[in-house]
């Protein structure tokens, strides 16, 4: 191994001001693979920045398994056998059976029945502060859209919201006291999430009604169905997934729109842009800082030995900025050829765990970007933007904005 002790990259203080771009930028030319020191049992872990090194963990889990989580964080052992039932934690091929039983929620065909909806529930967010000028862009607009579709999908009460929205907090914003009071706050949460996803499954079997939800319970893997148990702990995976990384990409791209306000009029000026916009965004601001695996057996990986146990840590935003595959990677560009975008960014990950709800995320973050670009204008920031204390999610706390009606 090479210790690396004069360097930190994965350090709450480093991302104090969200993702270190130009250290990644940097790491990535100099490394394809680096061990870096942690607190943790294994001592350390190992850093991955090239996009086909990232690809072949990502993709091939007979090597690196997903079994222990995507943190860094070692879950408590009794926490651990309750998080290993939920899909996030799963191999093939039982990750492949329970995905399964979701998949068809996401497809464009399901998300065309949901635009209408959709739509309506943006105009009323924009409504809700058009006329006042300015808000608090993370809870009174961010926030607002991605929250109410999976609540409406999945058959949340209204009286649940905040409590449900709370927890999403604190296990995605663990490390920061404004969210958590510590790390083992975090680990409840999602045990919390867990529960009230089994208490909803045992309400849905009572009081049955139109859900996604109330279609899964119904399914069968292997000829059974699933218990309520095992539907909290996909309720989990879902909710935290569908809420915590549009709410982040909406901010830091209205963040970014402020500070390149000419690109901001080239969306006012041609709304076709918009699908270019939100892949740009996606590459540019990616909200989900790292994916972690962990080795299966004794390997080879970019001429370093690996051995069993070891975690492998995906940097997923190093090929979003890697040359090879962008021209001028570090500028932002809405007018950018989308199909390039998207195949060669890692946004979403890579492999069977790739983002389930990917569809239903571009949907949210061009329906929200349409309202917004045809009512508001010349936003401007009456604060600087709070991050949010992580090193796994990227974005902002707080971010109060002024802007004029169109």
């Amino acid at each position: 191994m090479h210790p690396c002790p004069a360097h930190t990259l994965l350090d709450l203080d480093v991302f104090a001001r969200g993702t270190p771009r130009d250290t990644i930028d940097r790491l990535r030319e100099q490394h394809r693979i680096l061990w870096e020191p942690d607190g943790f049992a294994t001592g350390g872990h190992w850093l991955l920045f090239r996009q086909e090194d990232i690809d072949h963990v990502l993709k091939t889990p007979e090597l690196f398994s997903s079994g222990f989580g995507p943190l860094l964080d070692d879950f408590p052992p009794e926490l651990l056998v309750e998080q290993q039932k939920s899909m996030t934690f799963m191999d093939p091929p039982l990750h492949r059976k329970y995905r399964g039983l979701v998949d068809h929620a996401f497809r464009l065909k399901s998300l065309e029945a949901r635009e209408g909806g959709m739509r309506r529930i943006a105009t009323g967010i924009v409504d809700t502060v058009i006329d006042k000028g300015r808000c608090e862009f993370i809870s009174e607009v961010a926030t607002q859209l991605p929250m109410r579709v999976m609540y409406d999908l999945l058959g949340v009460e209204v009286a649940d919201y905040r409590y449900v929205a709370d927890l999403t907090n604190t296990l995605a914003l663990a490390d920061d006291p404004d969210f958590a009071e510590n790390r083992a706050a975090g680990f409840h949460a999602s045990l919390a999430l867990i529960e009230f996803g089994t208490r909803l499954a045992a309400d849905h079997r009572r009081n049955a009604r139109d859900s996604l939800t109330m279609e899964v319970l119904g399914a069968e893997i292997d000829g059974e169905r699933i218990t309520d148990r095992e539907f909290g702990c996909m309720f989990n995976n879902l909710i935290v997934g569908g809420m915590e990384t549009t709410r982040n990409t909406l901010a830091l791209g209205i963040h970014q729109f402020i500070l390149q306000p000419d690109q901001y009029r080239l969306l006012e000026q041609d709304p076709e842009l918009v699908p270019a916009a939100v892949e740009e965004i996606l590459r540019y601001r990616n909200t989900v800082i790292y994916l972690r695996r962990t080795a299966t057996k004794d390997l080879e990986l970019a001429g370093e030995q690996i051995r069993k146990g070891d975690k492998l840590v995906c940097i997923l935003g190093a090929p979003n900025r890697d040359p090879d595959f962008f021209e001028e990677p570090d500028r932002f560009d809405i007018r950018r050829p989308l199909q390039n975008t998207r195949k060669h960014y890692r946004t979403f990950g890579q492999g069977g765990h790739y983002c389930v709800g990917v569809h239903q995320a571009r949907l949210n973050l061009k329906v929200m970007l349409e309202e917004i670009i045809r009512r508001m204008t010349n936003f401007r920031l009456l604060a600087e933007p709070r991050y949010a204390r992580s090193i796994f999610m990227d974005g902002f706390k707080e971010m109060h904005v002024a802007f004029d009606k169109r």
